[in-house]
């Protein structure tokens, strides 16, 4: 089980962004927003969760179609060489 995000939670991560120089990312996640800003700066990045999640599986989605389409040129490219001979 996990705990709601109901206060304020603030964490600095691994990431690095060029912003006035190398900095790392602060991330405040609020209720179902994420808050991203760069360490030392007051600049701040706003995302709603649920577009994250939904961009997330739009792009495995996408990924998929990639793959699929690959598989069926493939596969239809081997048939014709069936064809030819």
């Amino acid at each position: 089980m996990t705990t709601k995000s109901t206060r304020p939670v603030r964490r600095e991560t691994s990431a690095l962004v060029r912003d006035r120089g190398l900095r790392p990312v602060i991330v405040t996640v609020v209720g179902s927003v994420i808050e991203l800003r760069a360490k030392g700066l007051r600049t701040t990045k706003t995302i709603d969760v649920a577009w994250c999640y939904r961009a997330a599986v739009m792009q495995r989605v996408s990924r998929q179609r990639v793959e699929r389409a690959k598989v069926k040129r493939t596969v239809g490219a081997r048939a014709s060489v069936k064809e030819r001979r």
